[in-house]
């Protein structure tokens, strides 16, 4: 009786039951090694995205800050110091928006940029202008497609082994206060005895320091990389919705749309309009709808590589987009929504990830008038 006790005590699990068991444990393992793997993909991923667009949301909130500082700071004055006949809203500050191939003058520029005066403090000579954070800037933003290399440090310049990365890049126009030329071209009088500001409609007060002409140069050309892979800067001035509502019982019109204040996406505050509702002379819009296309590295290199070196992709089709306003809401419409569509569907098509960044800013001192006279 009690060997047959010990013999119970001292059998184990048969070889089935040993298989059946590891077979189990592999299971679970299998089971956990996929949800772990999917688990690090998912992690991989979210951070991989959200990294890739961090600068362009960064880029993108800097951009609209600035923006909505813009300034004309207006006053009314005499149309003509030596012989005045009336008062007219003036201002020796300027504000252009549109396309960005026609303010710069390069092919390389594609969408739309945006040139303006804001109170940002920014001084070159911080001894002199410590603590002066309202100084006067000419400010600006527009994408350009381009190499890296002016970037490099010298020692890498020199090297001649570095492959050149050329990717599209949203630019920021800094002129300092300490080398502001705005005035060069807007105050005092011409040779006639006008004021300058009267008859000056010209671009040369951003120009300037964007092709780093006199009294720049190409060394000290106040302009930066505010962020890469940023391929579309869109940007259309618009009235307020009371405004557009109001319309313009003098002619007859009833209502306003997003497009009727810059129909091709041109705003100068130089410009007069015959429609005192749509007068933009020495005006800033009351809002401007801005919106910036950017895509990530990854799939964006991989589409540059299958590009000639040096040329602008032309297959994404920018030269040709947001060009006109027309419809801002319906994509089966010729215009912004249309043509917002259009790139996605291009960007899809080439298997480019991308995001699309869209608000309205409100510029702080617009101060939207239908009198342009006094």
């Amino acid at each position: 009786m009690n060997g047959l006790r010990m013999r119970r005590l001292g059998s184990g699990f048969t070889l089935v039951e040993l298989m059946v068991s590891m077979a189990i444990l592999v299971l679970l393992l299998v089971v956990l090694v996929s949800i772990t793997d999917a688990t690090r993909k998912t992690w991989s991923y979210t951070s991989g995205k959200i990294e890739q667009f961090h600068d362009a949301r960064e880029a993108f909130e800097s951009i609209t800050r600035k923006l909505s500082q813009a300034t004309l700071n207006t006053y009314w004055d005499y149309d003509n110091p030596l012989t005045p006949t009336r008062y007219l809203r003036q201002s020796e500050l300027r504000f252009i928006s549109g396309d960005a191939t026609t303010l710069t003058g390069s092919s390389t520029c594609p969408t739309h940029a945006v040139f303006f005066q804001a109170p940002l403090g920014y001084a070159v000579d911080t001894t002199r202008f410590s603590d002066l954070d309202n100084l006067l800037n000419t400010w600006g933003y527009y994408v350009q497609f381009g190499s890296d290399k002016p970037s490099w440090p010298p020692f890498i310049q020199n090297m001649g082994t570095i492959q050149e990365r050329y990717r599209f890049r949203v630019m920021e126009l800094m002129e300092p206060s300490d080398s502001l030329t705005l005035y060069t071209y807007t105050s005092g009088t011409n040779g006639s005895g006008a004021a300058k500001n009267l008859s000056y409609n010209t671009i040369e007060w951003f120009t300037t320091p964007f092709n780093g002409t006199s009294p720049y140069t190409a060394a000290t050309r106040p302009v930066r990389v505010l962020a890469e892979n940023i391929i579309a800067l869109v940007l259309l001035p618009k009235l307020t919705s009371g405004d557009q509502a109001a319309g313009n019982p003098a002619q007859s019109i009833s209502s306003y749309t997003d497009a009727s204040l810059a129909p091709s996406y041109l705003y100068d505050s130089t410009v007069a309009n015959s429609d005192n509702c749509l007068n933009t002379k020495n005006q800033l819009p009351a809002v401007v709808q801005v919106t910036m296309v950017a895509v990530d590295e990854m799939t964006y290199g991989r589409y540059q590589s299958m590009q000639p070196a040096g040329v602008m992709p032309s297959d994404l089709g920018l030269s040709s987009l947001f060009k006109s306003v027309g419809s801002t809401t319906d994509a089966s419409v010729p215009g912004y929504a249309q043509d917002l569509q259009t790139l996605q569907n291009t960007l899809t098509k080439y298997k480019i990830n991308y995001r699309v960044f869209t608000t309205n800013v409100s510029l702080k001192t617009a101060k939207w008038s239908r009198a342009q006279t006094n």
